[in-house]
Formats: C-alpha cells, structure tokens, sequence
C-alpha cells in the first residue's frame, strides 16, 4: 500500500523564523516551533525561496541551528533560486498606503518577502505579525496580495507543522486580507 505524497511548495522563509529557531534560551519560548517548523519543511521536501535580498537578511540572522539548516536544505538542493524582481506598483502602493513614514519604511523593508511569495507559490513563514497586519490592510487596494498565505511558525506553532505536512494548503484564514 502506498502512502499518498503530501503536495509541495516552495515558501518564503523570513529571516526571523531562523533568528529564534537559533535560540536556545529560555526567554524565547518561541524557538521549539521555529526549530520545529523548519525541520517539517526540510522533511515533507518542501523548498526556499532563495533571493538576494533573503540571503541578505539571512545573512545577518542565521546562528548554530538555522545555519546548519541551511547547508543541509542547501545540500538537498530545496533552495529555490529566485530573482530579486522589484515590483514598483506594490512599491507605489506601499507610498500611497500610509502618512505615516515608520510604518511605510517597514512595508518596504519587508516587500521583498510578498515580491518573492508572489514570484513562487504565495506562501510566506514570518514572525512579524505588524507586517502581517500592514500587507493584510495594503491587500484592500492591491489585490495581488490576497492570495499570499502568511504563517506564523510561533503563532501557530503545532498547526504550522500539520499545515505543512498535510501539503501547505491555500488556508483562507491566513491570507493577506483586510
């Protein structure tokens, strides 16, 4: 009897993800389900998208677990080459979405991540959940965005897992929406 093969995506893994997954102190009890959810995407054969500006942010960011992580998806070859495709009319929107300077500096230090989910399989792992909460409100005037899933390996931490294994499906919940 054969066991049915959990469909595959390939995921935009923000560098926060592997920030706390390589924590090991007590005071982020947040690192168990970042460990645990990268180890699921290494396992159910899931891949990374892999740009310049998430090999940058990666850089700054990855200690002891995730950088071992790395080299073994990296040796598997489930990083996923993407290019760093600024889209200008999410930029525009970004500008046009808020007065308020801070928030439009974070939107698009973060664009990347929605520029990559949007360029692979829409789906996004970060702990960042303001941003979240900004790209959701942006989704109302640009609706490229409402397709983008947005887990929080933390937030939801047993059900991020189970999400992946049972084949990263589309979960309305965690769209980008307003």
């Amino acid at each position: 009897m054969s066991k049915k093969k959990a469909q595959t995506y390939c995921l935009v893994i923000d560098a926060s993800v592997a920030r706390v997954a390589a924590t090991r102190e007590r005071r982020e009890p947040h690192a168990e389900h970042c460990r645990n959810f990268l180890a699921a995407v290494r396992r159910i054969c899931h891949r990374v998208a892999w740009s310049e500006a998430i090999v940058a942010e990666w850089d700054q960011h990855k200690r002891d677990f995730a950088a071992q992580w790395l080299v073994s998806m990296r040796n598997l070859r489930k990083l996923r080459r993407v290019h760093d495709e600024r889209l200008e009319e999410l930029r525009q929107a970004i500008e046009e979405h808020s007065k308020d300077q801070n928030v439009i500096d974070k939107m698009i230090k973060d664009a990347h991540l929605c520029e990559a989910a949007l360029a692979t399989d829409l789906r996004v792992a970060s702990l960042d959940e303001n941003a979240r909460g900004h790209f959701g409100r942006l989704a109302a005037s640009f609706p490229a965005l409402r397709s983008i899933l947005w887990v929080n390996p933390a937030a939801q931490a047993d059900r991020a897992v189970r999400w992946l294994e049972s084949g990263a499906p589309d979960k309305r919940s965690w769209r980008l929406m307003a």
